[in-house]
């Protein structure tokens, strides 16, 4: 019985050490996709001309805002190179 016991408990601290090591990945992956996504702001800003919006200011925006602004600052980019 005590046997039973004591390898449930190890399985279940392996389980949840393996979701910790999956959440941890997860969390570095979407660093980087939001650090790459910062970047290409910087830079379309900086062909545009403009005042760079500072890093912490587009970490707080998220994903989903970042990926907006950097959509509208390519649509910007081009206009201009078309006018």
């Amino acid at each position: 019985m005590y046997d039973q016991r004591e390898k449930a408990q190890r399985d279940y601290e392996w389980v949840i050490s393996g979701a910790r090591e999956e959440g941890r990945e997860e969390g570095r992956e979407e660093g980087r996709e939001e650090g790459e996504l910062v970047g290409k702001v910087h830079t379309l800003q900086e062909l545009l001309g403009e005042s760079l919006t500072t890093k912490s200011v587009l970490l707080s925006e998220g994903t989903d805002a970042l990926t907006k602004r950097l959509a509208e600052l390519q649509q910007r980019l081009r206009d201009r190179q078309l006018g």
